[in-house]
Parts: structure tokens; sequence; C-alpha cells
């Protein structure tokens, strides 16, 4: 083996220990929930330099569409951005796409608890928040505990601590509704579709 094959493998291991995991967080209204709001997933255990790859999901995907968001949060106050978190902005969903235009990602920095959310409307208090490398008193459990009623989000007042990519254009552009042309879900998923903004969104 040559000097410069050695010095190759030697920084490619290198890279390869520096770079983290793409870990994909999916965004989504569910059919079968009484409270259809979630990320899935919504416990995740990452390590340092790991990469957290929100997806804002829809119809598409045979999920409700919607105009979702994720932030970062903090304990003892659910639903409230934390001080120099991360925000996505928001991103809506049209009536056949899998998912939103853009996807968010946002590169783990510390192994101590913390929370995300969904800063719309009421989809944090109804489901739509998770927890990374929970522990002790602080996990997804004690999180959902701590909300005691059905109200709005609080927002970020800016977009940042993230990084906004092009999603991909199969992910974008769907021929489908999730169901079979003509059948009940389908009719039920173009309604909601159409209405979704109203419904859902602030």
């Amino acid at each position: 083996m040559t000097f410069k094959t050695s010095l190759a493998l030697a920084l490619a291991l290198v890279a390869s220990q520096v770079s983290g995991a793409l870990i994909k967080v999916y965004a989504q209204s569910s059919f079968d929930k009484d409270d259809p709001f979630e990320f899935q997933p919504n416990e995740i255990t990452a390590a340092v330099g790991d990469v957290l790859e929100f997806h804002f999901a829809g119809p598409g995907a045979g999920v409700l569409g919607s105009n979702h968001s994720v932030a970062m949060g903090m304990f003892g106050s659910p639903c409230t951005p934390a001080p120099n978190g991360f925000f996505s902005g928001w991103h809506p969903v049209n009536g056949t796409s899998k998912e939103a235009d853009q996807i968010f990602q946002v590169t783990v920095a510390s192994t101590e608890p913390w929370p995300f959310y969904c800063a719309t409307g009421q989809h944090c208090t109804r489901g739509m928040h998770g927890v990374v490398n929970g522990q002790g008193s602080k996990t997804l459990a004690s999180y959902r505990a701590s909300i005691i009623s059905y109200k709005d989000a609080v927002a970020p007042l800016k977009i940042g601590g993230g990084e906004l990519l092009n999603n991909t254009a199969a992910n974008i552009k769907s021929d489908k509704l999730g169901a079979a042309p003509g059948t009940a879900r389908a009719s039920v998923i173009s309604v909601i579709a159409a209405l979704g903004f109203a419904v859902f969104v602030m």
C-alpha cells in the first residue's frame, strides 16, 4: 500500500467519523387518530453532528394536507420557542404533492434533551411535538403532560437555526391522493386538500 493510498483511506475514515447520521422526521396529519397532528418519529436519539431532516408531508403521501412547521421548544413552557432556537417557517403542501417544496435540516449540537414542535395553530397542543435525547424528567411524556389545554402555539419571530433545502421532484409531485379515484377516502382527501388551509392553519 502506497503512502497516498494510506493517506486517502485515513482521510476517508476521519470524514466518516466527522459526518453524522441523517435522521428523517415527518411532520404530518394522520387519518386514524382523534388528534391527527404528529411528528414521526417523535422520540429521537441523536449524537452530536447528526442531522435532523424535517419533511412536511401532504396528500400525495396518504396523509392530510396542511401547513406545518418545526421550531425548537423548551421544557416547562410547552409550544413556545427556545431562545436562539431554530425555526423552519411554514411549509404548505398542495393537493397532490407527497411533501412540501422544501425540507429543513438541523445539525444536533448537544446530547442534552430538547423538544421541538409545530408552531401552526393548535398543532403542537394536539400532538405535534417531539423530543430529542429524552432522559430523566425531560422526556416526551413529561413534555406532553405539561400541555394542559388546546391553545395556539407561539411561533418564533424569525426563520433560522437550520438550513432550508429544495425537496426532490419525486417527493413534491404526485398524481395520486393516497386512494383510488372515486373512493370515499379519495373524495374526503380532495375536499380536505381544497379546504385544508381554512381548517388547519392559523
